[in-house]
């Protein structure tokens, strides 16, 4: 991508960031817990960025935020309280809050957050537990001074990444017209980048910032606008 054209959709995702939007979000809590802070931050592979704040004590909270950021993966803490929620945020979204772990909070009115659990019950959840049985018997094998054994299990790791990627890439085949497919195919996008991929999702989600950015992406690897 040359210089100008690589400004140019620099300027258009930016200017979406004008066209922001009321979204709700309603969080029930006990009255306990009114005026905690709960803080709604974006989440992204090995990183969160702090998005709003939030005080507790009102069923539902009105954000202004731009239009084409949701839905997608966020992260919800709340202070002097245990734990942390990630979910699928998008408008109306509706939180009842467990007090004793944030984690164990029931996420409803999401669409997105549905599907989201659907993909972590069934392909990554599954895929990580045996991920981290093979690294147990990895280890065992080194105290035990087995070097051959140890590079099975190994072996057995990366073969289980490669198929969840497989696993992953389906899902996103075979719900185009989902956002999770959409935020899946941004965190592994180095992966799939040569899959088409991107050009199977439904035209619904193209004005999505993920979607943005993926695009330009995908232009500045065949040098095309």
């Amino acid at each position: 991508m040359t210089k100008i054209s690589f400004f140019l959709t620099f300027l258009a995702l930016v200017s979406f960031a004008s066209f922001a939007q009321n979204v709700k979000i309603s969080i029930v809590s006990p009255r306990v817990l009114d005026d905690r802070k709960a803080i709604l931050l974006t989440r992204e592979k090995g990183f969160a960025a702090i998005v709003h704040s939030i005080q507790l004590g009102f069923d539902t909270t009105h954000l202004k935020m731009d239009a084409h950021l949701l839905p997608d993966l966020y992260q919800l803490q709340v202070s002097k309280l245990k734990g942390s929620l990630t979910f699928f945020f998008e408008s109306g979204t509706q939180i009842l809050l467990d007090t004793g772990n944030v984690a164990r909070s029931v996420v409803t009115h999401s669409r997105s957050n549905l599907e989201w659990r659907q993909f972590n019950d069934s392909i990554q959840k599954p895929s990580d537990a045996r991920a981290n049985a093979f690294v147990v018997q990895e280890a065992r094998m080194r105290r035990k001074n087995l070097p051959d054994s140890a590079q099975y299990w190994i072996a057995c790791q990366t073969r289980e990444r490669e198929d969840l990627l497989a696993r992953t890439a389906e899902f996103i085949r075979t719900n185009p017209q989902s956002y999770v497919s959409l935020y899946l195919l941004k965190i592994n996008w180095y992966a799939f980048k040569n899959m088409g991929l991107l050009e199977k999702l439904d035209a619904s989600l193209f004005k999505h910032r993920n979607y943005l950015l993926l695009k330009a992406k995908k232009q500045e690897i065949t040098g095309t606008r």
